[in-house]
């Protein structure tokens, strides 16, 4: 294997769609010695033009590479880089570090970590929170799941990439479940926003206009004020689930078209099913409760 120090290093990069180019292209620019490839071949020709050799198969990128670095769309995008016919796996030196930036399953993540240790190499989950042009300035966050060693040796080339870290700790599928929590929460509000939209639509407000209240209102800080106390199952009430119901009763009738609204729709059933459990007195934070039971109140009661 050559090993030319976190100064210098041969890295082999797999996929180069718009996240991995600018990934790439940072390692690339930190001084580092890249072999490309990606599906469509002639993006990687294109990215070497101005440094760095495309190659034709995973398994020629990975001949000689001190790190291995994936940027894929999917586990089997994945598994095929890694264990295929042309697999990285084929070549890649014993003791190198295999360093996944794909947005994958928590189960496969588990299983290829697993597997790529039985057979003595390093594994690092590193997913990013970011989008390509904060990735080309180098900003946005970089989740780690890795053995502390493994990471203490990747993290001057991961640092190359993004210098932000959250390292949730030594099992690498713990980051593929932080990444798809925070996609969830990130889908969410997207989707909070197209319905916020659609009660706009139906009163005859328009669109940017509508968004003339997010200038004045951040509804984010329910996050820092909500979720500490829903993670701890506290639900003492400040605003009762039973008031939330209501309100999403009205939001609802604001829609007209309950169809342009379906996360609401859910969001009052579920209410409802609480509602009837007996959780219509707690905090509109007991919609966590199904998760996070309620903490036990001083008389000792639920």
């Amino acid at each position: 294997m050559e090993t030319k120090g976190p100064d210098m290093a041969t890295i082999a990069f797999c996929g180069l769609g718009m996240m991995g180019a600018q990934m790439a292209g940072r390692l690339r620019a930190a001084g580092h010695d890249l072999r490309v490839w990606n599906r469509t071949a002639r993006k990687a020709e294109a990215w070497a033009r101005e440094g760095g050799t495309a190659c034709n198969s995973p398994a020629e990128a990975a001949r000689g590479a001190h790190q291995l670095h994936l940027m894929l769309a999917d586990d089997a995008a994945v598994e095929d880089v890694l264990f295929g016919p042309q697999g990285a796996t084929r070549t890649l030196p014993a003791g190198a570090t295999v360093v996944d930036h794909s947005t994958v399953s928590v189960a496969g993540t588990r299983e290829r970590a697993r597997r790529l240790a039985q057979s003595g190499w390093r594994y690092v989950h590193g997913p990013v929170l970011a989008g390509p042009p904060q990735i080309g300035r180098g900003e946005g966050l970089m989740i780690v799941g890795a053995a502390a060693d493994t990471y203490a040796s990747a993290r001057p080339i991961l640092e190359a990439i993004l210098s932000r870290h959250f390292v949730v700790g030594e099992q690498p599928h713990e980051a593929a479940a932080f990444k798809l929590m925070a996609n969830s929460m990130l889908v969410a509000i997207v989707e909070g926003l197209a319905e916020y939209l659609a009660i706009a639509k139906a009163a005859g407000i328009e669109p940017a206009r509508a968004m003339q209240l997010f200038e004045r209102f951040d509804p984010c800080g329910t996050i820092g004020r909500r979720g500490p106390r829903m993670a701890a199952g506290n639900y003492e009430p400040t605003f009762t689930l039973a008031m939330g119901y209501k309100d999403v009763r009205l939001m609802l009738e604001a829609a007209g078209d309950r169809d342009a609204v379906p996360a609401l729709r859910a969001v009052a059933d579920k209410m409802q099913s609480l509602i009837a459990d007996g959780f219509g007195e707690m905090d509109l934070g007991a919609l966590g409760a199904p998760v996070v039971a309620p903490a036990a109140s001083r008389d000792g009661r639920p």
